[in-house]
């Protein structure tokens, strides 16, 4: 059965996730299911201590849980999603600028090739359009999330069974379905 993605409809929430620290861990721990506050240090550069006070803050809004059963002892804590199948953010009075803010900037940096590019990574765009009904684009987008989580799935694995392997990297990895409303006005993204 699949999982129905977590409505953040909480405005703690929506705060918590506004720092681009906690986003980056965020898809951290979308991408490799649960990490040490060390294990997100090494990762992102930042200090242990910064982490792991972004992590307290994720956990106290309801976004991570420890996950006690990957600890070495009791004082090793180890952080996963509260909400592993996915997180969206509904219409809603919540403004959601500063999450999208970073993706949006992510997206523009990949497109106009500004963004410096990890030697270590991959990068690669697409685009294509399709003229569908609305039940095949729903059924064409299943099929390109399941085919993300078949490979989000075996990075988590490889990544927990060769935590040192230089040349896995995280790699971010989107897709959008959608049109404009026919004759409507094109909305500004910039």
């Amino acid at each position: 059965m699949e999982e129905k993605s977590f409505a953040v409809t909480d405005p703690a929430m929506l705060r918590a996730l506004a720092h681009p620290l906690r986003q980056r861990i965020m898809w951290e721990l979308a991408a490799r299911d649960h990490l040490r506050a060390a294990d997100l240090a090494k990762i992102t550069g930042e200090p242990a201590n910064s982490v792991s006070f972004h992590l307290r803050s994720l956990a106290k809004a309801g976004l991570i849980d420890e996950k006690p059963e990957q600890a070495r002892d009791g004082r090793d804590r180890v952080w996963t999603m509260s909400h592993p199948e996915g997180m969206y953010f509904p219409e809603s009075d919540l403004n959601t600028n500063a999450l999208l803010a970073e993706r949006l900037d992510w997206l523009r940096g990949l497109l106009d090739e500004s963004l410096p590019q990890d030697p270590m990574a991959a990068r690669m765009q697409y685009m294509a359009a399709a003229v569908l009904t609305k039940d095949e684009a729903r059924t064409m987008s299943e099929e390109v999330v399941a085919v993300f989580e078949k490979w989000r799935e075996h990075g988590a694995k490889e990544a927990a069974e060769h935590p040192d392997d230089p040349d896995r990297v995280f790699h971010f990895t989107a897709a959008f379905v959608g049109n404009p409303k026919p004759g409507g006005e094109r909305p500004d993204v910039g």
